[in-house]
């Protein structure tokens, strides 16, 4: 229970600060990433989820860096996977290990997965992710939908000139296949030498082309509205 009195029943863990993607509104392209020793070990990760559980956490989120490339990650998903106190874990995944995974994930206990895909384009996602093979991930996506998770969301980063002439596109091949998408605004955080406000599109006017283009109201998605809709 929280100063606010709210039961607070969700926890997020990231296993790992590393990531095979350096996408540019998230990483620089020379990382530096902690060490060993100063990241908890996947025992010790363990550990913390299960004495969570018992004091009440129903839910797990992994989240990383990319959390598929540390290794022993299946060891990890497994054993958790068998806490009896969790409802749900889910996953926030760049998609890129999905392909090898996803069967593992599902059989682990894993529901829900959160895939981020910033463009449907390979010219305009290697832009983005600098290392990120489009490919992989559509190739990992439709491993996710294959074995079956409950549900699978896409979360897309929208920047103005780079990838916002897609948002139609990326609406139309999630619909396509029944997945959720989220448009995000970006946010750069330690980014050094990076004008937001150059590339920074706001959630409202991409609401107001979802509107145009797919004939909703046109009311601000922060009414509570057509919010719904997306």
């Amino acid at each position: 229970i929280d100063q606010f009195n709210r039961k607070i029943d969700y926890i997020r863990v990231s296993v790992t600060d590393r990531c095979d993607f350096r996408c540019v509104y998230c990483m620089s392209e020379k990382m530096t990433f902690l060490s060993k020793s100063a990241v908890l070990s996947l025992e010790a990760i363990e550990r913390v989820i299960r004495v969570f559980s018992e004091l009440g956490i129903k839910k797990v989120r992994l989240t990383g860096g990319e959390p598929l490339v540390r290794k022993g990650i299946d060891k990890l998903f497994k054993s958790i996977g068998k806490i009896k106190a969790l409802d749900e874990i889910t996953l926030t995944t760049n998609g890129s290990q999905l392909q090898s995974k996803a069967q593992m994930l599902k059989d682990s206990g894993v529901e829900r997965i959160n895939i981020s895909l910033d463009s449907l384009n390979p010219f305009t996602f290697k832009k983005l992710t600098r290392t990120g093979d489009l490919n992989k991930v559509l190739d990992g996506i439709h491993a996710a939908i294959k074995v079956g998770f409950k549900k699978i969301k896409l979360n897309t980063v929208i920047m103005r000139n780079i990838n916002d002439s897609e948002i139609f596109d990326l609406t139309n091949f999630a619909i396509k296949r029944g997945l959720d998408l989220s448009f995000i605004e970006e946010m750069p955080l330690g980014v050094t030498n990076y004008e937001r406000k150059i590339t920074s599109i706001s959630n409202d006017e991409i609401f107001i082309k979802l509107a145009e283009n797919y004939d909703l109201e046109k009311t601000s998605y922060k009414t509570g509205g057509p919010a719904k809709y997306w």
